[in-house]
């Protein structure tokens, strides 16, 4: 029973991850200029008096660059604008399928699963390579349901700016102070500060699902809790390296 349950869920989180990297084809997609849309545009634009060429406004906040950190560490979800435009929660679903699908995140998860597997961690799940193959499949499923919950759904439903916004410059107590509350506190969409709701419950609630695919003993409100609880340090962890991380790369580069 125990074990048709676990692939009934393995083949619906399949079917969700492919229609993820299916949406991100198409985001992708739209991202690259149509050379025969750009010609019309321009042809269009040279008939319309200067003055109306101001609309629809550009959005700064979402048009930077994110180069790799170290060239592996994506930074989609970190923002160097000192003057950051909010997004709109299909910005949010974007940026949620784009971080997702990343090779790095799929990697991550291939790495951590071998360690859990070293480790006996999710015991539940034995061992050999179906073992390592659950401890996949479940260590996707987490990455893909937080990044759902935290970046996307409450995200847009607290109007909350679920990426991390680099200070870049000034004292290193301030900014470590400051890496060190975002998981409390966060940007609202207007602008300011708020408790960091999409994070917490997006955390919370993606633990929570993972009872429905993990082993019996590691399910029920202690474990869920503790999960979530988990988050918060590794949440810290991430925000040090985005504010140090480039500091530390051109160090890196300058060496060499």
């Amino acid at each position: 029973m125990a074990r048709h349950r676990f692939d009934q869920m393995r083949t619906a989180f399949f079917y969700f991850f492919s229609l993820l990297l299916l949406l991100s084809s198409v985001v992708r997609a739209q991202e690259i200029p149509n050379p025969l849309e750009e010609t019309q545009k321009a042809k269009s634009a040279e008939a319309v008096p200067p003055v109306l060429q101001v609309t629809p406004a550009q959005r700064p906040g979402l048009q930077e660059e994110h180069p790799r950190l170290f060239w592996i560490i994506p930074t989609y979800k970190v923002s160097n604008s000192k003057a950051p435009v909010s997004m709109s929660s299909p910005e949010k679903f974007r940026l949620f399928v784009r971080n997702t699908t990343d090779p790095s995140t799929i990697t991550y998860a291939a790495f951590t699963a071998g360690i859990k597997q070293a480790d006996n961690k999710l015991s539940g799940y034995g061992q050999g390579a179906a073992g390592y193959g659950k401890r996949l499949g479940a260590g996707l499923a987490n990455a893909t349901s937080a990044g759902f919950f935290r970046t996307f759904l409450f995200a847009s439903l607290f109007h909350e700016d679920p990426r991390y916004f680099r200070q870049g410059s000034g004292p290193s107590k301030n900014r470590l102070e400051y890496a060190m509350i975002r998981p409390v506190v966060t940007r609202k969409d207007s602008g300011g500060r708020a408790f960091n709701w999409s994070g917490l419950l997006g955390s919370i609630a993606a633990s929570s699902l993972s009872n429905v695919y993990y082993p019996e003993t590691d399910r029920g409100v202690g474990p869920t809790f503790r999960r979530a609880a988990t988050g918060i340090p590794i949440s810290v962890i991430d925000n040090l390296i985005h504010e140090f991380g480039p500091d530390l790369e051109r160090k890196f580069l300058q060496k060499h």
